[in-house]
């Protein structure tokens, strides 16, 4: 891994000493990492409670980028040190004069995200906040408060077949097998628009992705999107926003870090049973002083699988923060939050697990 990095390293310099002498080249990165404790709840009757330590680096957040400019060209790299995921964004764009083209890695229109929360990178989305695709391939336009995106698509195959197998010795042996082939015609649709109305900054943002699953005898179509809108506000030191979303098959969608249920071919293998999803994130902030703030929210996200009484879920969470400015570009962030993924099959709910964690996020940025 070290050696890797060196040499996209060592590569991104001899690329800037080469461009021409016009070009502007600017490198940015900052180092993570979090420490602290968290408990998990099971909610099960018989199982204990579970207290551990997280002292750890948080490599998917931690990166090192660089940023380059040539006339009308320009292009974003950026890495992280994390095994068999390292690039976070590499794209290309091109200044036509109305707008953008952008080739490549870049964040997807439909990342969204309002919360606050800093503890491993936060853990908003899924509770109620949309970071959407994420950073996917893709070919877009951006122009002024509009960017719209053809996003690699999200191909997914389901069904499975079981067979059970009594060996002559007694054992049973159940096996599941994959016998779906996901395919598709089109790209994902992803845009954004924003806005302005009085002190609020508005975004409008959505998505949208089919798929197709071919088995031996039938074909299942999975159609997905995401609609949502989210506000931020700012009154002097304090500041609220506010993220409210819907969406349909969110799984097939490929959400990021979402907790829903994922839609499921109904017991006669004739139809897709989808999965509806809704949610919200509100997250006040204020400036105490020049080196210190305070931030809370809270958000709350269901899931439904469309067949009466079956299963619902519900993920819930609330953090407080106090992020501390040390010196220039150092910062530490003591915060405290819990996290709950409750999923109901009936009545009483099977089981609410939950997660309490309290330590502090630590961050360099050069």
């Amino acid at each position: 891994m070290r050696k890797l990095l060196i040499l996209l390293a060592a590569t991104a310099l001899v690329v800037a000493f080469t461009l021409p002498a016009a070009a502007e080249v600017s490198f940015y990165g900052d180092a993570r990492m979090n420490t602290g404790w968290y408990s998990d709840d099971p909610d099960t009757a018989g199982v204990d409670t579970t207290d551990n330590v997280k002292w750890t680096q948080d490599f998917g957040c931690s990166r090192l980028g660089a940023k380059f400019e040539d006339g009308a060209v320009g292009g974003h790299v950026e890495i992280r040190p994390l095994a068999g995921a390292q690039t976070r964004l590499w794209y290309g764009w091109w200044d036509f004069g109305g707008g953008k083209l952008v080739v490549g890695q870049a964040y997807a229109p439909d990342f969204a995200p309002v919360g606050s929360a800093a503890y491993d990178c936060g853990y908003t989305p899924g509770y109620g906040d949309v970071i959407g695709s994420v950073r996917v391939p893709q070919i877009a336009v951006w122009m002024g408060s509009l960017q719209i995106a053809a996003i690699t698509p999200n191909q997914v195959a389901y069904h499975t077949t079981t067979t059970t197998v009594v060996e002559p010795w007694g054992e049973t042996v159940v096996t599941t097998t994959a016998d779906g082939k996901a395919t598709g015609m089109l790209p994902k649709i992803a845009a954004n628009y924003s806005l302005k109305a009085g002190p609020a900054a508005i975004k409008l943002y959505g998505g949208f992705n089919s798929s197709e699953e071919e088995t031996a005898t039938k074909s299942y179509d999975y159609t997905s999107y995401v609609f949502g809108a989210n506000v931020r506000m700012a009154f002097g030191a304090a500041g609220l926003a506010f993220n409210i979303y819907t969406a349909k098959n969110p799984v097939e969608y490929g959400l990021g870090a979402d907790r829903s249920q994922a839609a499921a071919i109904n017991a006669a293998g004739t139809d897709v049973n989808e999965v509806d999803e809704m949610g919200f994130l509100v997250d006040f902030n204020y400036k105490i002083s020049p080196t210190m703030g305070l931030y809370a929210g809270f958000g709350q996200a269901t899931d439904e699988l469309d067949v009466l009484g079956t299963s619902e879920g519900t993920h819930t969470l609330f953090y407080v923060g106090l992020p501390i400015t040390l010196a220039k570009n150092v910062t530490i962030t003591p915060e405290v939050g819990q996290y709950s993924n409750e999923l109901d099959k009936g009545t009483p709910p099977t089981a609410a697990p939950s997660t309490t964690y309290y330590g502090a996020y630590w961050r360099i940025a050069f």
